[in-house]
C-alpha cells in the first residue's frame, strides 16, 4: 500500500512539474532582420493573406515572405504600383489587399494584380496612413495623420463626426479596431484619445474618463468572453467587462511600459506586445518573455498564421515567429551521459558532475546525488529491486544505491574489479552485475565474489563500451574496436566482428526491439540483425546502414524505437527520426531515398547535441529523453500536435529564354514561340512550421511520365519542349510529410516550326516514295555488279577462316589437355570420365589479403603471374595437369586425363618443386609470399561442362579432402592425407609422425606432413 501511495505521489509531482512551464516556454522563437534578408529592421505591420503568404509592411515597401525568401514589392518601372512604403495592412472579405503608405495614401491591390490608389486628391484627410480596418458592413476605415474616413463598398469616401466637445480636427490615428458587435474603435495619439463609433458619431468612453484625469491609449482588443483589454500607455492595462471598468495589476512590465499590440489566441491566451518585450496572460497568470530579441523590440503587431504560429512585427528587430517547440530542453551546464527511469517515475541523470534526480521538472536531492557530487558518472541503471547502479570513471568505481534504505555500496579494484574506470553496469540476474570497464569485464556474483575477463580469459579487447542481455539470456559485450563477444553462463561462446558481416568494430550501443531484432550502433553505421537463437548460433547475416543509405553519417550512437512506427537516431549530426519500415527497406535494397528528419533549434532543440557515450531512453509514458552535451531534452509525442493544415503551393515566376514573367493567378497559360530553348519555373510552398523542410513534386504532362521524387529545390528547368499542350503540376509536402490538397497547375502551349507540323511530313513522305522508285532501278543494276565483287571476297574470306580455325585449335589446346582438345575441336559437348586413382594438389598463399593490402592491383597481379607461371612450367615438364587458379590458390592433378601409376610420387616432387619456385621468386619479388600445400589421392570425376567459357575440372570427395589438407597445413609445409601416405610409405619420401586433426565436414582425420 505504501508503495502505491509513493508511486501516486511521484506521478502527481511529475505532472505538476511539467505544468509549471510558462505559455511562451512552449514556443521556439526565430527572428528575421536585414541580416536575414528582410528589407530593414523595422516592420510596421504584418498580415497573412488568404494565399498563405506572410505580408510585412516596411518603409522599403511590401515584403512577401514564404518562410525561405523575401520578395519586396514597391513602385518601379516594371509595375503600376504607386507606393514605396507600407505602414498598415488589411485584407478585406473580398480578398483585396489594402496598404497604408507613409506619405502616398491608400493602395488597394485586387486579386488579379491590378491596383487602385486613394490620396488627398480623392478626399483623403492626409496621405500618411496609420491604421486600417473593415467593419461588418464592408466599409474600409482609414486612419491618417490628420483624421479618419471610411470608404463604402460603392466607393464613397465619408468623414465620420465626433461628439460635441471632443477634438475632431488634427487628430493622428494610432489604431482602428472592429469588435464582435461590428463597432469601430479608434485610438489617436491625442490626450484622452480613445473613441467608439456608434449612432453615426465617435464617442469617448465615460467609464475610462472618470478614472483618469488624462491618459494616452495605445492599443485595444476584445477577448473570447467579450471583455475589452485596453493599453493605457505607461498607466498599465484596463478592462471593460459589461461596461464595468477594471484596472489590472499584472506585476510585469505591462504596468509601466506602453502596450502597442495585443493578440487573443484560440485557447483564450492573450499576448501583449510592449515597447520592451512580450507578456502572456494564460490561466490567470501574467508572465514575461525573457527572450532577448523580443525584450529589445517595440512590438507593433501580433498575428497568428493558419498553422498556429505567432508572428511579431517590431520596430528594431524586424519580424519574429513563435513556433510550438517539439522538444523541452533542460540545461544542466554539464554533459549528460545517461538517463534511467525507476518504477515510480523518477528520472536518474548521469552527468560529468554527479548523479542528478528529477521528478518532472523539479530536481530533488538525495544521498546518491550528494555522494556523487562532482564525480564523472558514465552510466546509470535500475536493478530488479529499483536500486540505482551508477558507474564512475574513477573511484568509487561502481555504486549501488538503495533509495528506500538510503544506503550506498561500491566496488573498486580494491574489491576485485577489473578497473576503476567503469563505463557501465547492468544487473543480469538478481544481485548479479556485469560491469564494463576500460580494462576488462567484471562479473559480481550474488555471494560477493568477482570474476574478471581480460585478454588472457579470451576478451582480446578489454575496453568494454556496452553490455546487453538479450531475450535468450545471452550477454552481448560491445568493445571499442574489437567487435562483440557473446557470453552465456559466464563463458564466451562467440566473437562477432566485421569479418562476420558486422558494419564496424567500435560498438556504441546494442538493443533489441519489440520483435526481438537486434540493432547494433557502431562507429561505421548501424547493423540490423533479425531474431535468432543466440545461445547456440551466431547471426547468419546483417543488414547494414550508413551514409550510403542516406543516414547522413557513419557514426551512429544509439537507435531508439518509439511507441509508434518511428526509429530515433542520435549521432554527431544530432537527433533524427525515420520510419522503421522505410529504414529497413533502405538497408535491404541499398536505396538512398530515406526521408530522415533531423531536428534543430527551430524545433526547440536548443542544445549542442548528444555524445557518442550518451544513453537516451523512451520512458513509461512514451516520452523520449535525450542526453545532450549540455543537459537533456524531452520529446513528448502526445503533446506534439499533428499539423492538420495542408501546405499551399504557388508558382511565383516563369523565365522563358532569359525573359522573366511574374506568375499571375489569373493567367494560367503561356504560349511558347517555335524554337524556345529553355523554360525555368520558380515555385514555393507555404507552411511556416518548418519551411526549410518543405519538399516538392512536379510533372510536365506529355513530357514526363510521372511526378518527380520529393525534393527541396524550388526551381525546375525544361529544355526542348516538344510541340503541343503541356500542363505543369507542382505539389508541396510540409515538414510533417503532409502534401498539399491539390497541385498548382499552369498550361504551356509550345508552337511548332513548319517542319514539325503534319502537312510537312505528308509532303515529305510523297517525295520520299518517289525517290525510292527512282532509286530502285539503279539499285538493281548496282546489285549485279556487287554480286560479282562479293564472290571474289568469299574466296578470300574462306582462306582467312581456315587460318582462324588453326588459331582456335591452338587456343583450345592451351586451355584444355590435348586429349580433351582433340575430342572437342570439331564438336563442343560435355565430356566426363571417371578415374579410380589420381592425386590432387591444392596450394594457397598465406595471409594473402594482409600481405598484398599495401600494394596496387597491378603489382599484385604481376606478382601472382610471375609465381604461377613458374608453377605452370614445372607442371608441364613433370606431366602434371594444372586444373585452375582460384584467386591466390593453385590447383593441379596427376593421373588425369591420362592415367599415371606414379601419380602420388610425381605430385609430391611437384609440391617440393613449387617451394623451390617460391624461394626463387621471393629472391627478387616485390611482394614476399609463403604457401601451404595439401595433397590427397583417390577417385575423381573429370571433364568439361558447357558450351561457352568451358574449362576442364575435377569433382569428388578426393578434391574436397585435398582442399582440407591445404587448409590444415602449416605455412611452408606439405600436408598429405592417409591415402597419399599409403601410396608412398615404402618409397624414399619421408613423412612426419601421424597428425590427428579436426577436418571440417570430415571429423578427425590422420594426416602427415612431408619432410623436405
Amino acid at each position: 500500500m505504501k508503495k502505491c501511495i509513493f508511486a501516486v505521489l511521484f506521478f502527481l509531482a511529475l505532472h505538476f512539474g511539467f505544468s509549471q512551464k510558462t505559455y511562451l516556454d512552449n514556443y521556439v522563437y526565430q527572428t528575421w532582420t536585414s541580416f536575414g534578408g528582410l528589407t530593414g529592421t523595422m516592420a510596421t505591420d504584418i498580415l497573412q493573406t488568404k494565399d498563405g503568404y506572410i505580408n510585412i509592411g516596411t518603409y522599403e515597401g511590401l515584403v512577401r515572405f514564404d518562410g525561405v525568401g523575401f520578395n519586396t514589392i514597391r513602385r518601379s518601372r516594371t509595375n503600376d504600383y504607386k507606393f514605396s512604403s507600407v505602414r498598415a495592412l488589411l485584407e478585406d472579405t473580398n480578398g483585396n489587399l489594402w496598404l497604408g503608405s507613409n506619405d502616398e495614401g491608400v493602395h488597394k491591390i485586387m486579386p488579379d494584380g491590378t491596383s487602385k490608389t486613394i490620396t488627398t486628391q480623392n478626399g483623403l484627410p492626409n496621405n500618411s496612413v496609420r491604421a486600417l480596418c473593415e467593419d461588418r458592413m464592408g466599409n474600409i476605415w482609414i486612419g491618417t495623420a490628420a483624421g479618419v474616413v471610411y470608404l463604402t463598398p460603392k466607393g464613397h469616401l465619408i468623414t465620420p463626426q465626433f461628439q460635441a466637445g471632443t477634438v475632431s480636427k488634427g487628430i493622428i490615428a494610432v489604431a482602428l479596431y472592429c469588435d464582435s458587435a461590428g463597432r469601430v474603435w479608434l485610438i489617436t495619439s491625442n490626450e484622452d484619445g480613445l473613441f467608439l463609433f456608434s449612432d453615426g458619431l465617435f464617442h469617448t468612453i465615460p467609464q475610462i474618463d472618470k478614472h483618469f484625469d488624462s491618459y494616452f491609449a495605445t492599443s485595444i482588443i476584445q477577448d473570447l468572453s467579450g471583455t475589452f483589454w485596453i493599453g493605457m500607455g505607461d498607466l498599465g492595462i484596463v478592462c471593460l467587462e459589461n461596461n464595468e471598468f477594471k484596472r489590472i495589476k499584472t506585476n510585469t512590465i505591462l504596468d509601466t511600459i506602453p502596450t502597442w499590440a495585443m493578440y487573443v489566441a484560440q485557447d483564450g491566451t492573450i499576448l501583449f506586445g510592449t515597447e520592451h518585450g512580450v507578456v502572456s496572460f494564460n490561466k490567470g497568470r501574467f508572465e514575461e518573455s525573457h527572450n532577448k530579441d523580443l525584450s529589445s523590440a517595440k512590438i507593433n503587431r501580433i498575428i497568428r498564421d493558419r498553422e498556429g504560429n505567432i508572428w511579431f512585427a517590431s520596430d528594431r528587430n524586424g519580424i519574429g515567429k513563435l513556433t510550438h517547440g517539439k522538444f523541452q530542453v533542460t540545461k544542466l551546464e554539464t554533459t549528460v551521459n545517461a538517463i534511467a527511469e525507476d518504477n515510480v517515475g523518477r528520472m536518474w541523470i548521469a552527468t560529468d558532475r554527479g548523479v542528478r534526480c528529477f521528478v518532472g521538472e523539479k530536481e530533488i536531492k538525495n544521498k546518491l546525488t550528494e555522494f556523487t557530487k562532482d564525480l564523472r558518472i558514465r552510466h546509470v541503471g535500475i536493478t530488479f529491486k529499483s536500486e540505482i547502479l551508477a558507474t564512475c570513471y574513477t573511484k568509487p568505481g561502481l555504486i549501488l544505491y538503495d533509495p528506500r534504505a538510503a544506503t550506498i555500496k561500491n566496488w573498486t579494484t580494491d574489491e576485485g574489479l577489473a578497473g576503476n574506470k567503469v563505463r557501465l553496469a547492468i544487473e543480469t540476474n538478481p544481485r548479479e552485475y556485469y560491469v564494463g570497464t576500460t580494462t576488462g569485464l567484471s562479473i559480481i556474483h550474488n555471494d560477493g565474489t568477482i570474476k574478471n575477463f581480460k585478454q588472457a580469459d579470451g576478451l582480446e579487447n578489454e575496453y568494454v563500451m556496452w553490455i546487453h542481455k538479450d531475450t535468450n539470456n545471452v550477454v552481448w559485450i560491445g568493445t571499442d574496436g574489437g567487435g562483440i563477444y557473446l557470453m552465456k553462463n559466464e563463458e564466451i561462446i562467440a566473437h562477432i566482428t566485421s569479418e562476420d558481416g558486422l558494419i564496424g568494430n567500435v560498438i556504441f550501443k546494442i538493443s533489441q526491439d519489440s520483435e526481438g531484432a537486434y540493432w547494433i550502433c557502431t562507429g561505421s553505421g548501424i547493423s540490423y540483425c533479425k531474431p535468432f537463437d543466440s545461445a547456440h548460433t551466431i547471426p547468419s547475416s546483417f543488414e547494414n546502414m550508413n551514409s550510403d543509405n542516406g543516414l547522413g553519417t557513419d557514426s551512429v550512437f544509439q537507435v531508439i524505437p518509439d511507441t509508434s512506427t518511428d526509429i530515433w537516431i542520435t549521432s554527431l549530426y544530432g537527433i533524427a527520426s525515420v520510419n522503421k519500415e522505410e529504414l529497413l527497406q533502405s538497408a535491404h535494397t541499398g536505396e538512398k531515398a530515406l526521408s530522415l528528419q533531423y531536428y534543430s533549434r527551430n524545433d526547440g532543440l536548443d542544445s549542442d547535441g548528444p555524445t557518442s557515450t550518451s544513453l537516451s531512453i523512451c520512458d513509461l509514458h512514451g516520452r523520449l529523453w535525450f542526453t545532450m552535451i549540455d543537459g537533456f531534452a524531452v520529446y513528448d509525442p502526445i503533446k506534439i500536435r499533428e499539423n492538420p493544415v495542408l501546405p499551399l503551393v504557388h508558382i511565383e515566376s516563369v523565365t522563358i529564354d532569359n525573359t522573366k514573367f511574374d506568375f499571375n493567378s489569373k493567367a494560367h497559360e503561356f504560349i511558347l514561340k517555335p524554337g524556345t530553348k529553355r523554360v525555368e519555373i520558380q515555385f514555393t510552398g507555404l507552411s511556416f512550421d518548418a519551411p526549410e523542410r518543405i519538399q516538392f513534386q512536379h510533372q510536365l504532362t506529355n513530357f514526363e511520365e510521372k511526378l518527380s521524387l520529393p525534393s527541396k529545390s524550388r526551381t525546375v528547368s525544361y529544355t526542348n519542349i516538344s510541340p503541343g499542350r503541356h500542363t505543369f503540376l507542382v505539389m508541396a509536402i510540409n515538414g510533417e510529410g503532409v502534401p498539399s490538397e491539390e497541385a498548382c497547375a499552369m498550361l504551356f502551349v509550345q508552337k511548332p516550326y513548319f517542319y514539325q507540323m503534319p502537312i510537312f511530313w505528308v509532303i515529305t513522305v510523297i517525295i520520299f516514295i518517289n525517290l525510292i522508285i527512282a532509286l530502285f532501278y539503279f539499285k538493281q543494276r548496282k546489285i549485279k555488279l556487287e554480286n560479282i565483287r562479293l564472290e571474289g571476297m568469299v574466296q578470300v574470306r574462306t582462306r582467312e577462316l581456315a587460318a582462324e580455325k588453326d588459331k582456335s585449335e591452338q587456343l583450345l589446346r592451351a586451355i584444355l589437355p590435348d586429349k580433351i582438345a582433340d575430342e572437342l575441336k570439331d564438336n563442343v559437348h560435355s565430356v566426363a570420365e571417371a578415374f579410380t586413382d589420381v592425386t590432387l594438389l591444392f596450394s594457397d598463399i598465406v595471409s594473402f589479403t594482409k600481405v598484398s593490402s599495401n600494394h596496387s592491383a597491378s603489382e599484385i597481379v604481376s606478382a601472382l603471374n610471375d609465381l604461377f607461371t613458374r608453377f605452370d612450367e614445372r607442371a608441364k615438364a613433370m606431366g602434371v595437369e594444372k586444373i585452375k587458379t582460384i584467386g591466390d590458390a593453385y590447383m593441379a592433378a596427376c593421373g588425369v586425363p591420362s592415367p599415371n601409376e606414379n601419380h602420388a610420387r610425381i605430385m609430391v616432387e611437384f609440391a617440393k618443386g613449387m617451394y623451390e619456385d617460391l624461394e626463387d621468386y621471393n629472391r627478387c619479388g616485390k611482394i614476399q609470399f609463403n604457401m601451404r600445400i595439401g595433397l590427397n589421392c583417390g577417385p575423381v570425376t573429370a571433364g568439361v561442362i558447357g558450351k561457352t567459357k568451358f574449362v576442364y575440372d575435377v569433382w569428388g570427395n578426393t578434391v574436397n579432402v585435398a582442399s582440407r589438407m591445404e587448409t590444415a597445413c602449416s605455412p611452408g609445409n606439405i600436408r598429405v592425407s592417409q591415402t597419399v601416405f599409403e601410396h608412398l610409405k615404402n618409397s624414399d619420401v619421408k613423412f612426419t609422425e601421424p597428425i590427428e586433426c579436426e577436418i571440417k565436414g570430415k571429423g578427425k582425420m590422420i594426416t602427415y606432413e612431408v619432410l623436405k
